[in-house]
């Protein structure tokens, strides 16, 4: 999905979207799967350049840390993005550092925060709290804002149940479903104490 932010130039505009992220497309070895990402969001201008608020809801199932088993998880969070025209960047960086030259504008990057603000001149949040995206067109591809919300969101290392024993290290086997009688393996840094502390072995 492309994000036309023209669009939102005279007034708010609501956004609604369904977003498909393959599990095996994520890097996430203990997510078995993941449903559509749904996104609602409002888009409005903002100096100098324009917010995005919205709300992220999945499903999902991954792999229990310790067992493997099935764990399903449900996750709703905010999302709150700033764009900002890339001469913005640059017009702020040499008003920082009037005795260097500005470097060419990226495309992302964390904006300084502005010590000098009032925090109740009308600016919802300060530009330093958040990661501005600086653009040089009017349409900025937005899967990936969203997929990394959703990266963010993952659970890791859940668990099944608190107590979860887990699987055996020696034969595998699942210890919440019945005792395993694998003995742990000795060990070999107590050996020459052994020794000495029992000669006849």
């Amino acid at each position: 999905m492309d994000l036309n932010l023209e669009a939102a130039f005279d007034e708010p505009i609501d956004l609604s979207h369904q977003f498909d992220f393959p599990a095996a497309g994520l890097a996430r070895p203990d997510l078995v799967s993941l449903s559509y990402v749904s996104f609602t969001g409002r888009l409005e201008r903002q100096e100098p350049g324009f917010v995005l608020n919205g709300h992220v809801v999945f499903d999902g199932v991954t792999a229990c840390a310790r067992c493997l088993a099935p764990v399903p998880f449900r996750r709703s969070s905010e999302a709150y993005w700033l764009f900002a025209p890339a001469h913005a960047k640059a017009r702020e960086e040499r008003q920082e550092r009037p005795d260097k030259p500005a470097p060419k504008a990226a495309k992302t990057d964390r904006a300084e925060r502005d010590e000098k603000g009032d925090p109740e001149d009308g600016l919802e949040l300060s530009r330093g709290d958040l990661d501005v995206l600086y653009y040089d067109e009017l349409v900025v591809p937005f899967d990936s804002l969203v997929e990394e919300q959703v990266q963010l969101e993952l659970p890791l290392k859940a668990l099944c149940r608190d107590d979860c024993r887990g699987l055996c290290p020696m034969c595998g086997a699942d210890r919440n479903l019945a005792p395993c009688a694998c003995k742990p393996p000795a060990d070999e840094r107590w050996r020459t104490l052994r020794t000495l502390l029992d000669p006849g072995n």
